[in-house]
Formats: structure tokens, C-alpha cells, sequence
């Protein structure tokens, strides 16, 4: 073309700019140089094309084409850069991140400007070698994570593990007839009986950042036995190994146990009056209306339950039924309603259950039906012999965690009956007490910060076990503040629905019945086979 001689490139070494400058002869537009050109022109001077910016050369090469002869034309066609890096450490110091740009025609980044950039900002740990070499391969990157720290390692909490073994945990034949009354949930154990082995913390492992400063991992604490419990006391050989004293009933706590004593009434009822103590109540009889029973342990009945109250720590096992009252008629002179209510932390057991209020932390079973009954169970409700069409839950609500099993759910009559899975049915209560808990906490608390404050600016009105005794409470209050804290977090975690809960009727659903798993609801219009309802793909189906 004849250019050569003409077109000439030019860096300005401050601002590296590079300019083209093309004094054109003859005809201007013929002899005008293109992109070939100038990449010519920028490789005989030891670059490559990368140095040209399109848009420039575009607007050099048409001001050559229009420009006269012997006119020379100037502009810019490029810049030669060189690459750059840049480091930045996230705030926890646990990565340092990589941000590289390639060199345009100038000099590239290398490892060796990356290692003294780490070192500059005092990253001496974790450094990634392949991802800077990858890096410098790519030539450019954003944010990329060339040193990472090691996280401390979580400990693990002190853990008590019981070693009675739990009802629960029995195992039956699905196909073999069940006498519920064989499956009481009463456990009895006698003095030397290891309850309880206490399982200390361990401590977690300390982590190391970025810049080699250690990561400590937050701190277990080693939970002791809890003190006062009746009828028990630590193994003289081994400590961590909580035995019996007495014989009678054990009752698991959160950080051990205690064995109830066991009383025996021929029945409760006006002769015997209302029953309020610690330990386990064995009933030759019935619990007549009206009565209120609260005891620490289990109630074990051997005839009927009638309308009346029953607050247990442990189960309940009652061999005949359940059976409350119909809500009385307007304008009777006993107005209101007259069901039998049942609180227990452990099982319910009964032939029946009929006009009641059952309210278990483990499982509700009833050998024959659940009439018109509101029972919350903090595992399962159970109806009928396993593997049987038996068992029958009519009208009411019933709810529980991990499933509901019966032959027949709601009546041909069409009585709306509720069954309810997959959410802990005691949440909201255990939400409301842990509330209550706090507010009390919190009022002894500011109490106790007046005291010590008064306390300190007038040591003179107190004697130092005043101030010793003031501290210490108010101490134990932040702790228990603390131990509440985790008490929540771990409601809040348990309040998430089950998704493996179920709902199985082995002969008939009725229309009326309304079926919730987790939070999936449906209403049933009209009767269907038996079959189990759960979720699938998220939603609500029988089978």
C-alpha cells in the first residue's frame, strides 16, 4: 500500500497514550491505512493488537480517507497499559480476595507482585497457589479468593443420655393383636439403677485468618448435674453416672433425673379429696368427676377416668376409658363444658377417650376410638390395634408431630372432625411460658442492677454479704437470661413443619374430615378409601 513510510505510531510516556500520525499523498481515500496497518505499525514496535481500540482506529482510519493531500492526520489509536492487582481482605479476615486486570501491551502482573501484595497487607496464611496461578493464566479476575483461613472448629455440648429405655421405643408385630393393656408405660427401678450418664463438653478447636491470628471457637460449657433431685445421686466410682437411691419411678430432666416415689389410692374422689404431691399414682379404681389429680410422675388407673383434671409429669395409662361430659344445655344450672382434661409430659394410654381435652408431650393411643375430643400429642396419636381397620376418631381436633393412625376417620353423619400433622402442637404454649420466663427475668434483673448500684454508691449502708449475695443473684439471672436465649432458638427450629409427617386411615375417610399436613390443608367433600395422606412435591395427597 505504500503507507508504511507515511503512518507512524507515538506513546506519550506520561499518559500512555498512543497516537498515530499519517501525512497522506496522491489519493487520499485510496491510499488511506486500515486496521492492518496500524497493527503492523504497533507490532514493529513490539506490541501486539491488543494495544488498538477499535472505536479509535475507526475514527483515525476515516479522517485519513477524507483528509487532503499533504495533510497530515493525528489521533489516537490506543494505550499501552500495564496489568494492575488490587487486594482486599473481607472483614472477618477469613479471605483475602484477588481483583486483576490484563496488561495492553505493557508489562503483566506476576506472582511475584501478587505474593508482595499479600505480604504488604499481612496475608500470611491460606494462600491459594493454584488459584493465583489460574488466575494469571485467565490474565484478569474479579474477587477471587487467593488465601482463605481455617474456621475454629464448633465443641460439642454436654449431653445426658438416658439409659432407661423409653415405652416408645418397644417394638410390636403390625400384624399381631395388641392388648393395650400389656403396654403400660410405667417404669420402675430400684436403688443402684444407672439412670442418667452425663456426657461432658468438648471443647472446639481454635481457627487460624488470614493474617495467622488465631480463631477461637466459642466456648462450651460443661453442664454439671442439676442439684435437688430427689431419689438419685452420682455413681461413687464414676461421677459422669447418675444411679437410683430409692425405688419408685424415674422422671428424665435435662440435666439428669429423679426417682419419684409411687402412692397407691383404692380411688380419687370425695373420700380421698384432691391429690397434689411428687411422685406416682397408682389408682385401684376411678377418678370420679370433678376431682383434680397433679402429680411429678406417671397416674396409672385401673378402671374409667371421669370429667376430671389430670396434671402429670410422667404418663398416663388408663385400663378402662376417657370419659367426660357433653357441654351442658343453655340455661342449666352446671352450664359449661364438663370434658375430662388430661396435661402429661409423657403418654396417654386408655381404652377410649370421649368429651376430653388431652394434651401429652409423647404419644396418645386408644385401643377402640376418640369421640368429640380435642388431643394434642407431642409424637403421635394412635387408634386401634396396629394393622388392624380398627380404631375410630370421630368429630373434635386431633392433632400431633409425626403422625395420626386410625381405621375409620369422621362418621357417616358427616361431623366435621380435624386431623392435624407435621407441627409441634405444644409450641404456642412453650412459646407463651418461655415469654412469661423472660419477663420475669428481665424484671429481677433490673431489680438487682438498682441494688448494686445503690450498693455502690453507699457501701457504707451495707455489710459485705449483702453485696457478695446481691452479685451472685444477679449473676445466675444473666445466665438463666442466657440459657432462655437457647431455650427460643431452639423453639423456633422445632416450630418448622415436619415434612415426613402422616395422617393414615387403613379403612375410610368420611366427608367432613379436614386433613392438615404441615401446612397444607384440605377439607374432604365426600367419603374415600382408606389410605395415608402426606406430602408429596409439596403437596397434600392419599394414597
Amino acid at each position: 500500500m505504500g503507507n508504511e513510510a507515511v503512518l507512524q505510531l507515538t506513546l506519550d510516556p506520561d499518559t500512555r497514550v498512543l497516537a498515530a500520525t499519517y501525512a497522506p499523498a496522491g489519493d487520499a481515500a485510496a491510499a488511506a491505512p486500515g486496521w492492518n496497518d496500524l497493527a503492523a505499525a504497533a507490532q514493529a514496535q513490539g506490541w501486539g493488537p491488543e494495544v488498538l481500540d477499535h472505536s479509535g482506529v475507526a475514527a483515525f482510519v476515516a479522517q485519513c480517507r477524507e483528509a487532503e493531500p499533504g495533510t497530515p492526520v493525528a489521533g489516537p489509536v490506543g494505550a499501552v497499559l500495564d496489568g494492575t492487582l488490587r487486594i482486599d481482605i473481607e472483614p472477618d479476615r477469613m479471605a483475602a480476595l484477588l481483583t486483576l486486570t490484563a496488561a495492553r501491551g505493557g508489562r503483566a502482573v506476576t506472582q511475584d507482585d501478587i505474593g508482595a501484595a499479600l505480604a504488604a497487607q499481612g496475608v500470611v496464611a491460606g494462600i491459594d497457589d493454584d488459584a493465583l496461578r489460574g488466575a494469571l493464566r485467565q490474565g484478569h479476575c474479579e474477587a477471587l479468593p487467593v488465601a482463605r483461613g481455617v474456621p475454629a472448629q464448633p465443641g460439642t455440648p454436654t449431653r445426658f443420655d438416658s439409659l432407661v429405655p423409653s415405652p416408645l421405643a418397644r417394638v410390636h408385630d403390625d400384624d399381631a393383636p395388641v392388648d393395650y393393656r400389656e403396654l403400660g408405660t410405667l417404669v420402675l427401678v430400684q436403688p443402684g439403677t444407672a439412670l442418667v450418664r452425663r456426657v461432658p463438653a468438648v471443647q472446639g478447636t481454635a481457627g487460624l485468618d488470614v493474617l495467622g491470628q488465631p480463631v477461637p471457637p466459642e466456648p462450651v460449657p460443661d453442664l454439671p448435674f442439676a442439684t435437688g433431685l430427689a431419689g438419685v445421686a452420682p455413681d461413687e466410682q464414676d461421677a459422669c453416672l447418675l444411679r437410683a437411691t430409692a425405688a419408685g419411678a424415674p422422671m428424665l430432666l435435662p440435666q439428669g433425673a429423679q426417682v419419684n416415689s409411687v402412692v397407691e389410692v383404692d380411688a380419687v374422689d370425695l373420700n380421698s379429696g384432691n391429690i397434689d404431691f411428687d411422685g406416682t399414682l397408682r389408682v385401684k379404681g376411678d377418678i370420679t368427676a370433678g376431682m383434680t389429680v397433679r402429680v411429678s410422675g406417671d397416674v396409672v388407673v385401673a378402671g374409667t377416668v371421669e370429667a376430671a383434671h389430670i396434671h402429670a409429669g410422667g404418663s398416663l395409662t388408663v385400663n378402662g376409658g376417657i370419659i367426660g361430659m357433653a357441654e351442658a344445655a343453655p340455661g342449666d344450672s352446671a352450664a359449661g363444658p364438663r370434658t375430662a382434661q388430661v396435661q402429661c409430659q409423657g403418654s396417654v394410654k386408655a381404652r377410649f377417650i370421649e368429651h376430653a381435652a388431652i394434651s401429652a408431650g409423647q404419644q396418645v393411643a386408644a385401643e377402640r376410638e376418640i369421640r368429640h375430643s380435642r388431643v394434642l400429642a407431642g409424637h403421635s396419636v394412635m387408634v386401634g390395634p396396629p394393622g388392624s381397620q380398627q380404631g375410630v376418631v370421630t368429630g373434635g381436633e386431633v392433632c400431633a408431630l409425626y403422625g395420626v393412625r386410625a381405621g375409620t376417620l369422621g362418621s357417616m353423619a358427616a361431623v366435621p372432625t380435624a386431623v392435624r400433622v407435621g407441627l409441634d402442637p405444644h409450641a404456642e404454649a412453650r412459646r407463651a411460658d418461655l415469654k412469661a420466663a423472660r419477663a420475669r427475668l428481665d424484671e429481677e434483673k433490673a431489680k438487682l442492677e438498682k441494688v448494686l448500684m445503690f450498693l455502690q454508691m453507699h457501701p457504707e449502708k451495707a455489710s459485705p454479704d449483702t453485696g457478695e449475695r446481691a452479685r451472685n443473684t444477679y449473676a445466675r439471672a444473666c445466665a438463666d437470661l442466657q440459657d432462655l436465649n437457647h431455650q427460643e432458638a431452639e423453639l423456633e427450629r422445632q416450630m418448622q413443619p415436619l415434612q415426613s409427617a402422616t395422617i393414615s386411615a387403613a379403612k375410610r375417610y368420611f366427608g367432613g374430615v379436614t386433613l392438615q399436613v404441615g401446612i397444607k390443608v384440605t377439607t374432604l367433600l365426600e367419603d374415600r378409601p382408606g389410605g395415608k395422606a402426606c406430602l408429596e412435591a409439596g403437596q397434600l395427597v392419599i394414597r
